[in-house]
């Protein structure tokens, strides 16, 4: 989905539009990579599994090592990818949800202060609260398109819920109360040997954080 034009987005400030795009080129840029890295593992999978069954009629097994850590390294560079799109489609969610707020209430631009700490990685009640507003408050749709926003952020808020209960596990090391952990970032508190609270939610994180500045650039037209 390609960004909006500037003179679309001509009522936002300087550091909102920027911020805005240099979030979605992060976030486009990581996806992709992800999906490249999610497909390199499979391929090493494949070739090993053909390597297998090669190497039961000979006294030599390199390639099953070779695919077998091509494997394995895909692996790893997903699993980092993956934090790191966590990281930057939560903060494009979150900034772009407090430019609809500001719209909404008539407000100036954000001051660079404000855009710079939306900008990182938000703690996970910041997320919460960012997933939680009311469309209605945000959007400028028809009911249909605002079903659909409800059921993404749903979806998101069911990724809340998983965090806090992951980090509040009491099989893990260090478990969070849900006062604790609501101050944390998965990107670095999230329990480790445990799956990713995002897993399966990730690909409508970013749908919604590449939507968002489109639905802004709907309300400035209005």
């Amino acid at each position: 989905m390609e960004f909006p034009a500037r003179t679309a987005l001509a009522g936002l400030g300087p550091a909102e539009y920027e911020a805005l795009v240099s979030l979605h080129e992060a976030v486009n840029t990581l996806d992709v990579e992800l999906r490249s890295a999610l497909a390199a593992e499979d391929r090493a999978r494949a070739w090993e599994a053909g390597a297998e069954r090669r190497a039961e009629k000979t006294r030599f097994a390199f390639e099953v090592e070779a695919f077998r850590g091509l494997g394995h390294a895909a692996f790893r560079c997903a699993d980092e990818l993956e934090v790191l799109l966590w990281r930057y489609a939560s903060a494009f969610t979150v900034l772009g949800t407090g430019i609809l707020e500001r719209l909404a209430a008539g407000g100036p631009p954000l001051s660079d202060a404000v855009v710079g700490r939306l900008c990182e990685e938000p703690t996970l009640a910041e997320f919460e609260r960012a997933v939680a507003v009311p469309v209605e408050r945000l959007l400028d749709r028809e009911e249909e398109h605002l079903k659909r926003a409800r059921e993404e952020r749903r979806k998101l808020l069911d990724l809340v819920e998983t965090a806090y209960e992951c980090l509040g596990d009491t099989g893990i090391e260090n478990p969070m109360d849900r006062a604790a952990a609501a101050g944390a970032r998965l990107s670095a508190d999230h329990p480790t040997h445990m799956d990713r609270p995002w897993t399966g939610r990730l690909d409508t994180l970013v749908a919604l954080a590449r939507q968002t500045p489109h639905e802004i650039a709907r309300v400035l037209k209005t």
